[in-house]
Formats: structure tokens, C-alpha cells, sequence
């Protein structure tokens, strides 16, 4: 589907790129934690999805604001402070977001899932890199022409998503298995969600699905105007994170009205088992096909935004379709590892990108193009302690004993809440602001890649 010149931007192309937000961030991810919080938060669930509410609603939602502000794609804030920076930096998010963890882990959890249903050994390799293959082929259809993603997704998958997540929840809310019962974890359950809101990566994935919306809005007649866009940038991503948000918690419900049962599984096995609890076998392949179709909105969004990243980081020495054909065979190849697996290799540099990513965006939000000494600083000290708690992950991971570093790590206030960053990140922001040359109303358009 080419997007159609029109004389301005309707409300029917608002609803379909702000439907489309939605469907890219809700991917795979959002469609099978959700319901493991709320089994795990049990009667502490509302206030745990207070805490996934800021961490993977209001913190990605501002990442579009900080784009907006800043006049630039996520390589060109991140630029701003240093280009070798950025290109570590934001090709190391990148590369998550994309071939590393975020896009393997839709397909493979498509296919735990239907392993599930299905009764087949979801740990053999050649099946899984083989639906792998079919799966990510059916995305580069999606994704083969960088203004064109956002009308796809939505014209296609959207519809058949939301008739299946709304049948789903509407089904399992309105026959609950069991009653509430008391949390299943230690920490405090507002703690809790905010922490587990990190892993859907929905902050840096807004700051890469920028590009996408920004090209697909300018692929509009009458959106030349940077104002325009941005309005319509900020349109279309309230309304993502919104019906986000609303998702969210009624899975999370979902989730808490299992009470004391599936405790021993998680993740896509847990819906299923719900799903085939409700609804039978049947109930299990409608569920399959809403996951598989969840899964592919994020893997087609991401992939754009990984290729358009790098090729406006290259200097378009790599071109958009050649970076997106790697990042899918490269996803294919890790899916087949299996999602367990993917979650627990890849799960440490959550904590590297979160924080440098929250630092940018607040930084942008706040100052705009003002003070970039400060969000030089910050984000800089952010990149660096999240390589402290990547490293303390992978070495637990390892299995080496680090009681005694952990020790001193805790006395830096906030440790304990999974932030014990932030100190150290507003440190750094007070010295790049004493020490690195303010630049003030720097005026850079949109990203290249996007035009």
C-alpha cells in the first residue's frame, strides 16, 4: 500500500498511524508479560501497574516529545553529544532493539507458543529457525519501503490484532479461573513494575519508531511544516500509548485472576494455558494467530527503525534495505535459540541502554536544544553505570560471587529501588553543564532517512 497524498492529514490517517503506533510497541512482549505481572503482582497488581505504567507508557510516550524538542532522530540527539558516542551508544540500543534480543524474541515466542498448543518439543532448532525464516520473509514485505511501514501495519494487522486481543481479554475477564491472591515477590510491588516495564524496551523503541512516523507523515501533502509533523507526531503517539496503557492493565488483570494456579509457568506457556483453559484447543490457535500477528507488527517496525538508524549513522553507506535484510536473517538465527534462552543471555543489557535512554529523553524534554553540556553529562555517566550493572549481570549470569562489590553498590541510595543510577546521572549532568560548551538553539531538521 503507497500512502496517498491528500490535502492534509485526516482523522482517519491519525486513528490508522496512532492504531499503528500501537500495534508496533505492543509486539510479542506486550501481549505475554502483562499477563505474568498480573499472575506475580497477584492482589498487589494495581499498584505494580502503576510502576509499568511510567516505565512503558509516560517515559516511551516522552521519548516522542523528546524528539520533537530536540528536531531530530534518535542518532541525532545522541550525535549532539559526541558522534563516536552515538554510535556506540545508540547502534549498541539499536542492535538490541533489533537482531540481538527484541525482534528474535517475538518469533520465538510465537513459536513456544504454538509449541505449546500444538504438544511439539519447542527446543529443536531446525523447526524453529525454519518458521524463523517464513516468519521474517512475510516482514520484509511489511517493511520493504521505509514510508510505507506505518500504513501497512496499519491497515492490515491492526484490525486483526485488536478483534483478537479484545476477544481474549473480554473472554478471560469475564470468566476468571480463580480469585486474587498475595504477591509472589519480595520487593516492593510498585518497584516491581517499574523494573519489568524495562523489559519492552518501549523507551528506545520510541526513540527509533520516530524515523518511521516522522517519514511516514511527511510522505503526507501539507505535513512540510516541522511544526505540523511534530503535532502529529505527539497525536499519534498519545493515542498509541493510550489503548498501550489500556492493554496493559487489562492483561495484567488477566494475569492476577489466576490466583494459585500455572504458577510453575510463565511468559507465552502461561497465556496459552489459560487460553486452552478458557477455550480449548481452539481458543489456543486464535491465541497463536493474535501473538503471531502481535509479533509481527514490532518485528516489522523495529527492523525499519534498526535499518534507518544505520543507514543515517553510516552515512548511508549501508543502505535501508540491505541493513533490513541482515537484521532479519540475524533474528532468524538467534530466535532459533529459543526465547528462554534469549531473555536470560540478553536480559543484563536491559540495564546497560535503559538509563542513557531515560537520561537523553529527560534531557531533551526538559532543555530542548538548550544546555547540551548537561545532557552530554547526564547521559554519559548513565551509559557508563549501566555498563557497571550489564557486567554485574552477565558475572551473576556466570555464576561468580560478587557479594562483596554488591555490597558497596547498594550503599549508593536507590540501589536497592533498581535506580541507583540516578544520582550518579544528575552528578554528571551538574559537571557537563560546569565543563562541556553550552550550545543553545541549535536548529537541525529531521533526519535524512526520514525524508
Amino acid at each position: 500500500m503507497q500512502i496517498k497524498k491528500g490535502p492534509s492529514t485526516s482523522l482517519f490517517t491519525v486513528i490508522l498511524f496512532g492504531t499503528a503506533v500501537f500495534a508496533m510497541h505492543f509486539g510479542a512482549s506486550c501481549m505475554i508479560w502483562p499477563v505474568t505481572w498480573g499472575q506475580q503482582s497477584g492482589s498487589s497488581v494495581l499498584t505494580a501497574a502503576a510502576g509499568i505504567m511510567i516505565s512503558a507508557i509516560i517515559l516511551p510516550f516522552l521519548a516522542y516529545l523528546a524528539i520533537t524538542r530536540g528536531n531530530g532522530s534518535f542518532y541525532t540527539l545522541a550525535s549532539r553529544i559526541n558522534e563516536k558516542f552515538a554510535f556506540v551508544f545508540g547502534g549498541l540500543t539499536v542492535a538490541v532493539l533489533g537482531p540481538l534480543f527484541v525482534i528474535p524474541r517475538m518469533s520465538a515466542a510465537s513459536w513456544d507458543a504454538a509449541c505449546q498448543v500444538m504438544n511439539w518439543n519447542s527446543d529443536q532448532m531446525l523447526p524453529a529457525f525454519l518458521f524463523a525464516v517464513i516468519y521474517y520473509l512475510i516482514s520484509f514485505w511489511f517493511l520493504f519501503n521505509l514510508q510505507e511501514v506505518l500504513a501497512r501495519i496499519g491497515k492490515y494487522l491492526v484490525p486483526l490484532l485488536g478483534v483478537m486481543l479484545v476477544a481474549v481479554v473480554v473472554k478471560t475477564l469475564t470468566n476468571p479461573l480463580s480469585n486474587w491472591m498475595p504477591k509472589l515477590y519480595q520487593e516492593n510491588p510498585f518497584t516491581y513494575g517499574f523494573i519489568n516495564g524495562y523489559q519492552t524496551m518501549d523507551l528506545p523503541a520510541a526513540l527509533i519508531y520516530g524515523t518511521i512516523i516522522i517519514a511516514s507523515l511527511k510522505a503526507l501533502k501539507g505535513q512540510s511544516s516541522k511544526a505540523q509533523i511534530n503535532k502529529n507526531l505527539l497525536i499519534v503517539g498519545g493515542l498509541g500509548f493510550g489503548l498501550l496503557a489500556v492493554s496493559h492493565l487489562s492483561q495484567m488483570l488477566v494475569g492476577a485472576y489466576t490466583g494459585h494456579l500455572y504458577q510453575d509457568v510463565t511468559y507465552a506457556k502461561l497465556y496459552v494455558t489459560i487460553i486452552l483453559n478458557l477455550w480449548g484447543v481452539l481458543g489456543g490457535t486464535v491465541f497463536n494467530i493474535a501473538l503471531l500477528f502481535a509479533a509481527l507488527t514490532s518485528a516489522v517496525g523495529l527492523a525499519a527503525g534498526t535499518a534507518a538508524y544505520f543507514e543515517e549513522a553510516s552515512k548511508k553507506k549501508w543502505s535501508y534495505r540491505n541493513v533490513a535484510i541482515v537484521t532479519l536473517a540475524v533474528s532468524a538465527l538467534i530466535s532459533s535459540f529459543g526465547l528462554t534462552k534469549i531473555i536470560m543471555i540478553t536480559a543484563p543489557i536491559l540495564s546497560l541502554v535503559y538509563p542513557p535512554c531515560i537520561a537523553l529523553v529527560a534531557g531533551y524534554v526538559i532543555l530542548g536544544n538548550k544546555n547540551i553540556g548537561i545532557i552530554s553529562g547526564a547521559t554519559i555517566v548513565a551509559f557508563a553505570w549501566g555498563c557497571l550493572d550489564a557486567l554485574l549481570g552477565y558475572l551473576a549470569l556466570a555464576q561468580i560471587d560478587t557479594a562483596g562489590f554488591m555490597a558497596l553498590y547498594n550503599l549508593m541510595p536507590l540501589a536497592g529501588l533498581g535506580m541507583g543510577w540516578l544520582i550518579p546521572t544528575l552528578i554528571g549532568g551538574l559537571i557537563g553543564y560546569l565543563t562541556i560548551d553550552k550550545k543553545t538553539s541549535v536548529e537541525i531538521g529531521h533526519p535524512s532517512s526520514a525524508e
